[in-house]
């Protein structure tokens, strides 16, 4: 996206702007949009319904959709771009980045993609068939090749001479990359260091030596981690020989982030398959449905597996009824501790914390943690079945036979601080396990954690209730 900031002649709030599009006014909407931001646009875009989306779409001009191109869902854009005549389907698609543009490409069917490649000028047709060899997901398919280069060996006269050649091509003028005679990286001038030198000054005294990069076929997520860890306004990007080939700005890399973090939830809860550019009030009910029902099925049949449990320890039960109090205490702790385990390790591992590497000094740590939590969750759990369930809770008539209340106590408090360690160790245990078999953390574990630790919070539950009882 570009560095410049889109000019706007007023402040105009986001609920302004949804007024003006539920108004289904032309008018009103057209001013609206003359003086709010893109961005706030896009914000009052998503909470539209499919309805409300086209019309507004239909009602727009092409050169205010040329404006707003870069902002919107590449399927709502697409949708417009086939009800325009060729010459206004031309100026937007000029206008977007080369970024956005290989993203409205690529969510194209594929039979459609020639007819809108051919209205591209030269230039920006060779960029897009140069950017969509990249898998989208790839810091290739989210670079623009439209930055800032000279090469070595110029004067800051001559450097200015080539950029001022450049400047409306360019999406980022304030880090300049200084490269050799095959492309590659030899260091970066800031536009600063240009503008306050002489013009006789050589670049090699002014760039830096960073030739930090990362390579076209590296994961999004890993350029967009590089950029925030070192603080980078963009990310060259390089191919098999070092060259380079493009930059990842900044901005795009907050929206890896936030799309990255959006799937690890999603991943977390359950939720599968693509949401692509489509925020929730634009995403059908069958949208939500298909994504949603493949673990809510799987985990509901998996869930039978701790009525087994009780099955196969009826005569525990029966025999000290007052324990079934306390079962969904135990099974409970076990998947709150085990999904915060799960949660802190994802975490860590999305932000490049950990690896499988330090899989021993995870589970050291969670084995403390779980027990530091599992023994204060025992002790006073101990502490109410004796001396406050009596009086608050039960029923006189209620006969224990030969066990007392400090029985229930011993068997309840072990069994919930048994469940918190175990469970703590399993949500932890469960992610670095899943990247080391080469599966998405956020998939196997979370989802799976529920049924593990109410199958295990059972068993410790009754195993140890038959030990002191049997």
């Amino acid at each position: 996206m570009a560095e410049e900031e889109t000019e706007i002649s007023g402040s105009v709030e986001v609920e302004d702007i949804l007024d003006a599009f539920e108004s289904h006014s032309p008018e009103r909407v057209l001013e609206r949009v003359r003086q709010a931001h893109p961005g706030d646009i896009e914000q009052a875009f998503e909470r539209l319904d499919d309805q409300s989306r086209e019309a507004i779409l239909d009602q727009l001009p092409s050169n205010v959709l040329a404006e707003w191109a870069d902002y919107l869902p590449a399927a709502d854009v697409e949708r417009r771009l086939h009800t325009l005549p060729k010459g206004e389907q031309r100026e937007v698609l000029d206008s977007l980045s080369d970024d956005e543009l290989v993203d409205l490409l690529q969510e194209m069917e594929e039979k459609d993609r020639p007819q809108y490649i051919e209205l591209l000028p030269d230039e920006k047709r060779e960029v897009s068939e140069n950017l969509m060899q990249y898998p989208e997901e790839t810091a290739g398919g989210r670079m623009t090749m439209a930055m800032a280069t000279i090469p070595v060996g110029l004067t800051v006269k001559e450097a200015l001479d080539e950029l001022r050649a450049i400047k409306e091509e360019a999406e980022l003028l304030s880090r300049i990359y200084v490269l050799d005679s095959e492309r590659r990286i030899t260091g970066k001038v800031r536009m600063r260091d240009l503008a306050f030198s002489t013009w006789d000054t050589p670049i090699a005294d002014l760039m830096d030596s960073d030739q930090l990069s990362i390579h076209a076929m590296e994961d999004q997520e890993e350029a967009a981690q590089m950029i925030a860890r070192y603080d980078l306004v963009a990310l060259p990007v390089v191919d098999d020989e070092n060259r380079l080939v493009g930059v990842i700005t900044h901005d795009d890399a907050l929206e890896i982030l936030e799309e990255e973090s959006t799937e690890d939830m999603e991943k977390i809860s359950g939720i599968g398959g693509e949401r692509g550019d489509f925020a929730y009030l634009q995403m059908s009910v069958f949208s939500h449905f298909k994504r949603r029902a493949g673990w809510v099925v799987i985990l509901a049949f998996l869930a039978l597996t701790s009525g087994w449990v009780l099955l196969k320890y009826e005569d525990v039960l029966t025999a000290v009824f007052l324990l079934a109090l306390y079962l969904p205490m135990v099974v409970a702790a076990g998947g709150n501790t085990g999904a915060q385990s799960a949660t802190m390790v994802i975490r860590a591992m999305s932000l490049g914390e950990l690896d499988t590497r330090e899989f021993g000094r995870v589970v050291w740590k969670e084995s403390r943690i779980g027990a530091l939590l599992g023994g204060m969750l025992g002790v006073l759990v101990a502490l109410q079945v004796c001396f406050f369930l009596p009086d608050f809770l039960l029923p006189e008539s209620l006969d224990l036979g030969n066990f007392s209340m400090f029985d229930v106590a011993a068997v309840v408090g072990l069994a919930i601080a048994a469940q918190v360690f175990s469970s703590t160790l399993i949500g932890a245990i469960l992610p670095i396990g899943a990247r080391a078999a080469k599966l998405d953390p956020a998939v196997v574990a979370s989802p799976a954690i529920t049924t593990i630790v109410d199958v295990s919070g059972a068993v410790i539950f009754f195993t140890l209730a038959k030990m002191f009882f049997f």
